[in-house]
Order: C-alpha cells, then sequence, then structure tokens
C-alpha cells in the first residue's frame, strides 16, 4: 500500500513538472508579433545643380512587424508602418529578416528591412531656408539595427537598438532662369532624385 502510495505521488509530482515547464517555456517554433516606434535625424548633404542642402530633416516612425521565429537565433517576417518627416511622410512595407545571436533572457540582435516607402502627403510649399521639397516620390527603403532583445517573460519581449535608415527619393528645387522672377519661395522647377541617410534608435515590444 505505502509503495503504491509512493509511485501515485511520485506520478503526481513528475505530470505537475512537466506540466509547469510547459507553461513555462514557449515554443521555439512560433508566430511574433512587434509594435515598434523610433526616432531618427538626417545625415548628409545633398549636391544640387546650384547648391549643396544639407539633410536636417527627422523620421518619426511606428511599425508593425508579423513574423515568424524558426529558433532561438533567426525569424522572418513582413511589416509595415508610417514614417513622418518634417514636411512629407511614407508607408514603408518590408521584409524583416532578424537574428539573435544568443539563446538568453538578454540577447544581442540584428535586424536587416528591405523593401519599398510609398508616398502618403508631401508639402507643396519649398522649405523658408533652403528653398527645397525634401522627399516627394515613393522609392526603395531599408533599415539596418543592431541593440539588445529582453525577454520579460516567456510571451513579451522588448527590444531596443540603434538604426541606420535609408530612402531613395526626390527633392524639388528651383533653377533661376534669366529675365524671370524668383518664385523658389513659392514652387519648384527642378527635380532630382536623392538618398536619405538617417541615424536613430528603435524600441519596440514583441510578442
Amino acid at each position: 500500500m505505502k509503495k503504491a502510495t509512493l509511485i501515485a505521488i511520485t506520478a503526481v509530482l513528475l505530470i505537475s513538472t512537466a506540466h509547469a515547464q510547459n507553461r513555462r517555456h514557449a515554443p521555439e517554433r512560433k508566430f511574433v508579433y512587434m509594435t515598434s516606434i523610433g526616432y531618427a535625424t538626417g545625415l548628409g548633404q545633398i549636391e544640387l545643380e546650384n547648391k549643396t542642402v544639407a539633410n536636417k530633416t527627422f523620421d518619426v516612425s511606428v511599425n508593425q512587424l508579423l513574423g515568424y521565429q524558426f529558433n532561438p537565433y533567426f525569424q522572418i517576417g513582413l511589416g509595415f508602418g508610417f514614417d513622418f518627416w518634417r514636411h512629407t511622410a511614407f508607408i514603408p512595407a518590408y521584409l524583416n529578416v532578424t537574428v539573435n545571436f544568443i539563446d538568453r533572457r538578454i540577447t544581442p540582435i540584428f535586424y536587416l528591412n528591405a523593401g519599398y516607402g510609398f508616398k502618403w502627403y508631401m508639402s507643396s510649399t519649398p522649405e523658408v531656408m533652403d528653398r527645397v521639397i525634401h522627399g516627394t516620390s515613393t522609392g526603395p527603403m531599408g533599415e539596418a539595427g543592431l541593440g539588445m532583445k529582453i525577454r520579460i517573460n516567456d510571451y513579451v519581449s522588448m527590444v531596443i537598438a540603434g538604426c541606420y535608415k535609408n530612402q531613395y527619393s526626390d527633392i524639388r528645387y528651383t533653377i533661376l532662369k534669366p529675365n524671370e522672377p524668383d518664385q523658389s519661395a513659392y514652387s519648384t522647377n527642378s527635380v532630382k532624385k536623392a538618398l536619405y541617410h538617417f541615424a536613430g534608435v528603435r524600441v519596440g515590444v514583441q510578442f
């Protein structure tokens, strides 16, 4: 009787332990969702025919990512969001690849986004100082980041990363013509392709 009771108690403890472990350990292969916000400042200069313009614009972004985690180290997904510049905005859609370097509660990560930035709206009036309109067309975009993922529990993680971004788009400006009035404060008459560069930070919550 005592032996049967001991066996029963041992079986119950084993089942309880296994159940608790299953609750504590989330599956390695799963769908993941992440909402993130970012802020980046413009880098470099843009060479035009008649002048050089500094990229003083900024980028505030809100992104949503749907991905699939194949193992603790690698995931791939699709994302979209909203990029707000000083006087214009884009809707980026992109492919995301994320690498976790180690399988720990806190792990260094690297991610890469590559896709296309669609136009949402743009200013029709040149900027006061530079007399240009930045980011006036759709174009390819990319973002790369290096940072840390902090696992809060088995189902929620926080991501903090430094990032580099770029957006290929048009810049509109004015070339003054002889015997014509200067309308550069109100309109433009020339356009050039430009690759805009940004550096900043991104913070996200992944489920």
